[in-house]
């Protein structure tokens, strides 16, 4: 008995000691680098898992713009951002232990340390040179015709979908795959139309390959949600839109005067429909639309905000010559199954639906 106590007492003591080391060697994720814009600056790496990002680590890299931060590894694929000063990358974590990141020869971040990751950073660092070749196209103005400008933004879009593609059909089921069917350029222009039939079998494909390998998965159900609204938008779209009968979904909503104004009473224009809070735009953006809306007669900008202060909206809309209207109870938003403001719908004289987010430049009808 005595020798059968003593087995039991060591059995113990080994099993208590075993868990303590297990506890004390936690799995961590290491992410480090060396970026020499940051040196002697903070570096953040948020969470972008949410619509919104958070904050959950911080460091000053010291004066090579060396750093590191260690956290408690994810126990799920979550996706990240790492930002210092005008400089961002995303990646994701899985079973990834540590990421290292560099600058490369033309200031983008690349990374080292998990192939999965690496693909989302190298993604969203041609997001970050679309979105600055698109501002310094945006930002040209007069010296260069609106209609050039718009194919060379269209031209580098383009481009920017050809390594995505690439990317999601490589497979269909990596993180790279999430977050290029979610990404958004400047100016709201989204890469991909999941109104158009090709986009859509690319969003289907993804979206259940997702299910099936992460069921219940805050991504998956993501994709899937994306999916099934996809349905949902259509018909605020093709029923209406593409045929010679077609006619906007009708709006009725106060201006600055407190007179209700229709929609449909614009319908032998170009119609802009605007969807952005006024008193949220900068002022650069307000003069480029009032510039634009002067030099073409022919289009009528029906612009939507969703102002809780009436009068206050009433006092910046007085300002402008096109329709402005204010949404307080928000219910165009489901209207026109709105997913983010600014959204703009365009719609021709016949009031065909031909075109969705794309740049507030030399709209073609």
């Amino acid at each position: 008995m005595k020798i059968t106590a003593k087995v039991l007492k060591l059995f113990t003591f080994v099993f208590l000691t075993l868990i303590y080391v297990s506890c004390q060697k936690e799995r961590t994720l290491t992410v480090s680098g060396v970026i020499p814009e940051a040196a002697g600056k903070m570096v953040y790496v948020d969470s972008i898992t949410s619509s919104s990002p958070v904050c959950t680590d911080s460091t000053m890299a010291d004066e090579n713009g060396h750093f590191e931060l260690e956290r408690n590894a994810v126990k799920r694929m979550s996706f990240f951002q790492l930002r210092t000063d005008s400089l961002y990358a995303v990646f994701c974590a899985d079973s990834t232990e540590k990421i290292d990141f560099r600058v490369g020869l033309r200031g983008e971040l690349f990374l080292t340390g998990d192939e999965y990751a690496s693909h989302v950073c190298t993604l969203s660092q041609y997001v970050r040179a679309t979105n600055r070749y698109i501002r310094t196209l945006m930002q040209m103005g007069d010296k260069c015709p609106p209609e050039q400008i718009k194919q060379l933004i269209y031209a580098r879009v383009m481009k920017y979908r050809e390594l995505a593609d690439s990317l999601v059909k490589n497979n269909p089921v990596s993180p790279v795959s999430y977050y290029a069917l979610n990404a958004k350029l400047i100016y709201n222009i989204e890469p991909y139309d999941f109104n158009d039939e090709e986009d859509y079998r690319l969003l289907a494909i993804v979206a259940n390959r997702w299910d099936m390998v992460r069921p219940n998965n805050v991504y998956s159900n993501h994709l899937l949600a994306k999916l099934a609204s996809r349905e949902a938008n259509k018909r605020v779209g093709d029923g209406l839109l593409f045929s010679e009968k077609a006619t906007f979904v009708e709006l009725n909503l106060p201006n600055a005067k407190h007179n209700k104004i229709s929609l449909n009473s614009i319908k032998d224009k170009n119609v802009i429909l605007l969807f952005w809070n006024l008193r949220k735009m900068d002022q650069d953006v307000l003069e480029r639309i009032k510039s634009y809306y002067i030099s073409n007669p022919d289009v009528e900008i029906y612009h939507v905000s969703f102002d809780k202060d009436v009068n206050a909206f009433d006092k910046v809309a007085a300002r402008y010559p096109w329709i402005c209207v204010n949404d307080v109870e928000g219910k165009s938003a489901l209207t026109y199954n709105l997913e983010v403001t600014p959204s703009v719908f365009l719609f021709n004289k016949k009031g065909n639906f031909v075109g969705k987010n794309i740049p507030f430049i030399g709209y073609k009808f």
